[in-house]
């Protein structure tokens, strides 16, 4: 095999070790947050190296030399003849605050895996793994009815699991100022849930596993106003996840099992509209504001309802001299800041969730475009009122995204 062929068959196997390793650790992982007990569990607020520290924003902002998962348009800037690809881990502290009692947590996994590469001097093509939801919580000594009876018992309950996101983004350049995006996704996961009931002398354990699955398309528009702005949106559009359960009691002389339909769970409409600017050759500005309309799906959870949510990111790249010889000049500085009022009312008040974001693009030499993504977030959910918990987060990333030539005929024999 030719080395371009090594190279295409180390990435291919890459991308399926990812995808069990992704799996594993999304199903194994207990350090999430509380709220992740809501519904399918908490939504990835990561993507790839780049976007990561600008307050994931990049609605109008083109896949020029770096993966950009969050517009299917922004592919079809991808330069002829690169090969891009971007792989990332990432590791988070969460402090807990209820009741004037404080409890850390830490978690690290797989964070993404993704390829992209032109499909012709007008279109690309980009194929992306990635967590959907993460499943993580402990509950001891919850006090629990026995049904028919005034009587109680105790009982501890621990949830782990979440979906996965295989995402296939197409974009096409119409012109030089116009780029069109489709993207398909397929969701899926299984979360699991294991409750222990002490009742009397006897011990029950029953244990659930749920999977759920679906297909999520959406649209995007970037466009070029010129060579100093561009604008651009995005159209997620509503799907059903369809979901069914394996069931399993343990307290008797055997063990029972049942398989059961849950109800499907809805996913909104969702509309994005953003702002890329240049302000200079050096900085650039992002702008991005998103509408998840929630209403529409009249679904509720166990204590709370889902409400319209409205997010909002800025994030901002200096790159002090591009191709000067110092390499400190050659640094992408990156920050970011976003916020959204939460999709989930409880008792009224919303789990509100903001976070501040700085990062570093490393280059890794040579004339191809080349980094190594360093970021940084402090976030936050929730507030210590109301019944409600205060997360406060911290969360470092570390991608690799990487630029090779392909199909490049030789100059010489």
């Amino acid at each position: 095999m030719t080395n371009k062929t090594h190279i295409l068959f180390y990435i291919i196997c890459q991308f399926c070790i990812g995808q069990i390793v992704l799996s594993q650790t999304t199903t194994n992982s207990l350090s999430s947050s509380p709220y992740s007990l809501y519904g399918l569990g908490i939504s990835n607020e990561l993507n790839t190296g780049k976007t990561n520290a600008l307050g994931n924003t990049g609605f109008a902002m083109p896949s020029t030399y770096s993966i950009n998962n969050l517009n299917p348009a922004s592919f079809g800037a991808i330069p002829e003849g690169s090969f891009l690809y971007d792989i990332g881990i990432k590791v988070q502290k969460e402090t807990l605050y209820e009741d004037g009692i404080k409890e850390f947590r830490y978690n690290g996994n797989f964070s993404n895996f993704s390829i992209a590469f032109p499909l012709s001097k007008k279109s690309g093509l980009g194929i992306t793994l990635i967590p959907f939801t993460n499943v993580g919580y402990i509950v001891s000594g919850l006090e629990k009815s026995i049904d028919g009876s005034t009587d109680t018992f105790l009982a501890n309950i621990t949830g782990s699991g979440g979906l996965n996101d295989i995402q296939l983004n197409y974009g096409y350049k119409v012109n030089n100022k116009l780029r069109l995006g489709l993207k398909g996704s397929y969701l899926f996961g299984t979360i699991k849930e294991e409750e222990t009931d002490f009742i009397g002398n006897n011990i029950l354990n029953i244990s659930e596993e749920n999977f759920y699955n679906g297909f999520r398309l959406s649209t995007g528009v970037q466009y070029d106003i010129n060579n100093k702005v561009s604008i651009g949106g995005i159209v997620n559009f509503p799907t059903t996840l369809n979901g069914n359960q394996t069931r399993t009691v343990i307290g008797g002389v055997e063990p029972v099992e049942e398989e059961n339909s849950l109800d499907a769970f809805k996913l909104p409409l969702e509309v994005g509209l953003g702002l890329h600017t240049k302000l200079n050759d050096k900085l650039f500005l992002n702008l991005d504001y998103k509408k998840s309309f929630w209403d529409n799906t009249d679904q509720s959870d166990l204590i709370g309802d889902y409400v319209d949510q409205d997010f909002i990111g800025f994030g901002s790249e200096f790159t002090p001299e591009k191709s000067s010889l110092k390499y400190w000049n050659r640094i992408n500085y990156r920050a970011g800041f976003s916020m959204d009022n939460g999709n989930l009312a409880i008792k009224n008040n919303r789990i509100t969730n903001y976070s501040i974001n700085l990062g570093l693009g490393l280059p890794t030499g040579g004339r191809r475009h080349s980094m190594i993504n360093l970021g940084y977030s402090y976030g936050q959910k929730g507030q210590v009122s109301n019944g409600l918990i205060k997360e406060n987060y911290h969360t470092l990333t570390l991608n690799f995204s990487l630029e090779d030539l392909w199909f490049q005929k030789r100059k010489y024999n």
